[in-house]
């Protein structure tokens, strides 16, 4: 059987065109994975309880007085009724490497 070359340019034409659409549909899917977590982009001073994963984030589990200035979202996570001295958590996810220890 006897190949066109028409026939070849279709198929190289119809493969291009699908490859189109999956690095489109690749690339959407990498926009709306990156908008589904909120990545500080600052460093803190130090973590001694620090959840590392191999994809480059990061995120801090240490309780203590009062959050460290570049945590954006720093959470209650011991109630002290009576004496006042709450103590906090800073839930931002970071990327990069965990600092120190504290």
């Amino acid at each position: 059987m006897k190949s066109s070359p028409h026939l070849v340019l279709i198929l190289c034409l119809q493969a291009a065109l699908v490859m189109g659409v999956f690095a489109a549909l690749a690339k959407e899917n990498a926009m709306v994975e990156s908008k589904a977590i909120d990545i500080n982009p600052g460093q803190l001073k130090c973590c001694t309880n620090c959840n590392f994963s191999f994809s480059g984030l990061y995120t801090c589990d240490d309780v203590k007085k009062d959050c460290d200035p570049v945590c954006k979202k720093c959470v209650v996570a011991v109630h002290a009724s009576y004496s006042g001295n709450n103590k906090f958590r800073c839930t931002d996810t970071f990327l990069g490497m965990c600092g120190p220890k504290c």
